[in-house]
């Protein structure tokens, strides 16, 4: 399945920076936080605004399930 499941709760993201919007979505530039690596993805409390269907709780984090939102997640090289 496309079951492509990604912590995207703003909570857990630093460095945040708005880029332009993909098939719709509001799109970041982010790490994590404690984590250098930077990567672009969308942030879960826009989408639960937007597709709430791709929007998964799990202990309290919100992850996006990428496979219903049509944009990836990707690292920044």
């Amino acid at each position: 399945s496309s079951y492509l499941l990604a912590g995207s709760d703003r909570r857990i993201k630093e460095n945040i920076k708005e880029l332009p919007k993909e098939n719709n979505h509001k799109m970041y530039e982010f790490s994590y936080k404690g984590n250098p690596k930077k990567y672009i993805g969308v942030m879960a409390q826009d989408i639960l605004k937007t597709n709430p269907e791709a929007v998964v709780d799990i202990n309290g984090v919100l992850h996006v399930d990428y496979g219903r939102l049509g944009v990836k997640m990707r690292e920044v090289s």
